[in-house]
C-alpha cells in the first residue's frame, strides 16, 4: 500500500470522526435543551470520536508537514551537518515509534478486559488510536527518510 493511500485513509478517517464527534455533541445539545433528558452515552462518544481525530488527524499532520519546526540550528550548519542531522532525527523519530508501537500494542491487550463505561465497549478499541499514531509516525518518517536520501528533500520548513 502506497503513502498516498495511507494518507487518504487517515485523512477520511480525520474527518468521519470529526463529523461524528460533532453530530453527538449536538445531540447531546439538543436534547439538554428540548427534551427532559440526553442520552447517557453522548458524553462518552463524543470523546472516543475526537481521541480519533487527534489521532487520524496527527498521522495525516505529520505527512503535511502542520507540525512546528524549529530551523535554528540547522540554519547555522552546513548543507552536509544540516541533512546529517535531519537523518539522526528521523531514526531518532523512527526509534521512538517503534518503542510507542510496541508499547501501545500491550496496553490494548490490557484494556480488551475493560469495557468503557457508557457504550460497554472494549477499552482496546479506545487505546488502539494510540497504535494508529505510532504507525503512521514510523510510516511517514520512513517515507521522509527515503525520500532525503534519493535527494528528493519535499519537506516544509
Amino acid at each position: 500500500m502506497r503513502t498516498g493511500t495511507i494518507y487518504k485513509l487517515l485523512a477520511t478517517g480525520a474527518l468521519i470522526s470529526l463529523l461524528s464527534m460533532i453530530i453527538v455533541v449536538g445531540l447531546q445539545i439538543f436534547t439538554r435543551f428540548f427534551m427532559e433528558s440526553s442520552p447517557h452515552w453522548t458524553e462518552e462518544a463524543a470523546r472516543i470520536f475526537f481521541i480519533y481525530s487527534v489521532a487520524f488527524g496527527t498521522a495525516a499532520g505529520l505527512r503535511n508537514g502542520d507540525f512546528i519546526k524549529l530551523n535554528l540550528i540547522g540554519k547555522y550548519l552546513s548543507p552536509f551537518a544540516g541533512r546529517s542531522l535531519q537523518l539522526f532525527t528521523d531514526i531518532v523519530i523512527m526509534a521512538f515509534s517503534v518503542i510507542l508501537i510496541i508499547s501501545s500494542i500491550s496496553f490494548v491487550e490490557l484494556g480488551l478486559d475493560e469495557q468503557s463505561p457508557a457504550l460497554e465497549i472494549p477499552m482496546g478499541f479506545i487505546f488502539f488510536s494510540i497504535v494508529i499514531i505510532g504507525l503512521a509516525i514510523f510510516i511517514f518518517t520512513l517515507e521522509a527518510l527515503y525520500n532525503s536520501l534519493k535527494g528528493n528533500n519535499h519537506r516544509k520548513s
